[in-house]
């Protein structure tokens, strides 16, 4: 593991992930932080630049409108590209650096983007994809656009059969993981799969879920024998 450049700007992934108000940027941040180096001051600053220029175009119209063409036409925020399932596609600090990323971690970045201009966002998590969602207090449908292509509103029918509720930013987190976990995996790295894997098991789990994740770690583990 690499340590990340700290700096004292937030508490580390194991602290985030025993925190129920941990955010879905800290721990995305923190989790990037097992794997590499990251500098939080500039994917905090790169937010904040974010968010400001949100606030500036939601000005008089709509703010989910103004949210996706800043962050899809203006700045470019959309899927990645030919190697799709590159853990650095997850790196939530890369992502915004480079405007690319795997669907999660793209709505990341909306959701923090979006909390700093004082607009209500949600992740949500959709059987094989992941978007975001304004959930309205009255019951009614919730909104959702899809930053993995570029902002754009879903129709609600889109969604239809899936559990399309706001996400946590724990089982954001785990998500994350997962995707990491397979992604090392996937490319002989067992190191990183298995700092992954130990990753989930520092997320508060179900019994069953935590039992079935430690069986998986224990294989990761075996296979470096």
């Amino acid at each position: 593991m690499i340590a990340s450049e700290h700096n004292g700007l937030m508490p580390g992934f194991a602290e985030l992930a025993a925190d129920p108000a941990a955010g879905p940027g800290a721990l995305a941040l923190a989790l990037a932080g097992e794997f590499r180096e990251v500098d939080e001051a500039a994917a905090l600053a790169r937010l904040d630049a974010l968010a400001a220029d949100v606030s500036a175009a939601a000005a008089g119209r709509d703010a989910l409108d103004a949210l996706g063409e800043v962050l899809g036409a203006r700045h470019g925020f959309a899927g990645a590209g030919d190697v799709y399932d590159h853990p650095d596609n997850s790196m939530l600090d890369l992502v915004l650096e480079r405007g690319r990323g795997l669907p999660i971690a793209l709505s990341v970045v909306y959701v923090e983007t979006a909390r700093r201009a004082g607009i209500a966002l949600d992740g949500v998590g959709l059987a094989g994809h992941y978007v975001v969602g304004q959930f309205p207090a009255d019951g009614a449908l919730p909104v959702l656009l899809d930053p993995f292509a570029g902002g754009v509103r879903l129709e609600a029918a889109t969604a239809a059969g899936d559990d399309v509720r706001a996400w946590g930013a724990h089982e954001t987190a785990l998500r994350m993981l997962n995707n990491l976990a397979g992604s090392y995996t996937r490319r002989n790295d067992l190191g990183r799969a298995i700092r992954a894997a130990e990753l989930r098991l520092e997320l508060p789990l179900e019994r069953g879920l935590a039992e079935t994740l430690a069986a998986e770690l224990r294989g990761l583990r075996a296979r470096l024998n």
